[in-house]
């Protein structure tokens, strides 16, 4: 049986359901020889019981360049893929990067193992690295003023 590679729309799928509902920013860089192309998106995101997912109203362009670039990275190149997110889950942003190259996505983690795994030296720098990409990214792509809402009695 041939092998299937996952489309870009099942990668964020997985990606997303791992954290949960809650306030994402899913941004996806594109490098491609010299070309280097950034989509970012904004989302709402609600796990349902059945398997599929609620978006926010008009999120649906957004998530569609994503996807698309991301469809593309598989293909060609290599992207890297960051969310960030606010959920109830988390008292903070948490952040999740992942490499997308050869028709696959894979965590930054896993990915350093593979391409550092005989080198401890290389590996550890690798580590010291994501751990600064990952501020970094908590930094610039947490979602706008979308905090998790916090639900409370009022006082009557």
């Amino acid at each position: 049986m041939p092998e299937t590679r996952p489309t870009a729309q099942h990668v964020i799928a997985t990606a997303l359901d791992t954290v949960g509902s809650g306030f994402h920013t899913l941004h996806v860089k594109h490098v491609h020889g010299w070309s280097v192309r950034e989509q970012r998106a904004e989302l709402e995101f609600i796990a349902a019981v059945d398997g599929r997912a609620g978006f926010g109203a008009g999120q649906q362009d957004a998530l569609g360049a994503v996807t698309h670039l991301v469809d593309e990275a598989m293909s060609s190149g290599i992207g890297i893929l960051t969310i960030v997110s606010n959920t109830l889950a988390t008292p903070e942003p948490s952040v999740a990067l992942y490499r997308v190259h050869d028709g696959r996505c894979v965590t930054d983690e896993d990915y350093d193992v593979e391409r550092y795994s005989e080198c401890p030296e290389a590996l550890a720098a690798a580590v010291r690295y994501r751990a600064e990409r990952e501020q970094l990214a908590r930094r610039l792509y947490e979602p706008r003023g979308l905090r998790p809402t916090v639900f409370a009695n009022l006082p009557r």
